[in-house]
């Protein structure tokens, strides 16, 4: 087994470093943002919206090439048998 000390009388914290962390508006925001489901959740609070933004851009253009790829594919496939007889 590992050796665990806990240190039972630690020192004293200078005021300073405890009113850094006093601040109720930041603590409400943080509790209400990780209690609020993920769907719920609206676009400005996502960490990487410009990420989200970008990857939503790039499958948009992919899909607009492979599309225009088909019909120009189509529109140069040589005529079919049945098309040449009639």
């Amino acid at each position: 087994m590992t050796d665990i000390k806990f240190n039972i009388d630690p020192s004293e914290l200078p005021d300073e470093r405890i009113n850094k962390h006093k601040d109720f508006k930041k603590l409400m925001y943080n509790y209400q943002l990780a209690t609020k489901p993920l769907h719920k959740t609206p676009m400005h609070r996502f960490k990487y919206r410009r990420v989200f933004i970008i990857l939503l851009l790039i499958l948009l253009v992919m899909f607009i090439i492979i599309e225009f790829g088909e019909k120009e594919k189509e529109q140069e496939a040589p005529p079919s048998k049945e098309q040449v007889t009639e």
